[in-house]
């Protein structure tokens, strides 16, 4: 089990999650359905340590996460924002997944190998060189993910992650999923493309007024 909830509370001054219990297994496609304000992206900023919650517990490899610094989350959580754009910093597509490898003394040889690797895998190589402000959203996505996939995180959140892609870059997010999983890495999909989510989802959990269903 990669992530559990245990009676997870958050309260907005119009809007609360109330005693939200799921868990998150290694290798598993778990969708999150419902409307919009009904608490999806909530509960997924409640998991990777963006929100603290008001009551109840996030627990991430059977650790209590109360204590946990947002440093802490990246290690095993990687969140896609809706806009990935928010997440992209450096100059051009390959600084961007070489820059914090550097800050973690990776060496460079090394830090290029594992980049090129990622920028294949997303067909990205040819805009290694390219500047990130130049990026159509679909390519920032992909190049966010990238970023992600750096840390190798047991689990992964996708906040809407379909929004803006033609029909073959779903097909490509469709595949990186598929090895994601392969890999034994959790992926929490939080959409309201049900065509993506039938597709792709081992399980499916709908959001209600701040609750969590069976589908």
């Amino acid at each position: 089990m990669i992530i559990q909830t245990e009676n997870l509370c958050f309260a907005y001054p119009k809007f609360a999650l109330r005693d939200v219990n799921f868990s998150l297994h290694a290798g598993e496609l778990l969708a999150i359905t419902g409307a919009n304000g009904s608490g999806k992206t909530t509960l997924g900023k409640l998991l990777c340590g963006l929100l603290k919650p008001s009551k109840g517990a996030v627990f991430i490899h059977g650790e209590d996460t109360a204590d946990w610094r947002l440093a802490q989350f990246g290690q095993h959580v990687g969140y896609l924002f809706q806009e990935p754009g928010r997440q992209i910093f450096a100059p051009t597509v390959l600084e961007e997944l070489t820059f914090t490898q550097e800050l973690d003394d990776v060496p460079q040889e090394e830090s290029q190998a594992r980049a090129h690797e990622l920028l294949a895998r997303f067909e990205l190589t040819h805009l290694a060189e390219q500047s990130t402000l130049t990026l159509s959203r679909g390519e920032q996505q992909r190049l966010a993910l990238c970023g992600l996939l750096l840390n190798r995180p047991a689990a992964l959140i996708l906040d809407e992650p379909t929004t803006g892609l033609d029909p073959r870059r779903c097909e490509i997010l469709s595949r990186m999923l598929g090895d994601c999983l392969a890999d034994g890495v959790a992926v929490l999909l939080i959409s309201h493309d049900a065509a993506f989510v039938q597709a792709n989802a081992t399980r499916i959990l709908r959001m209600t007024e701040g609750q969590l269903h069976e589908n």
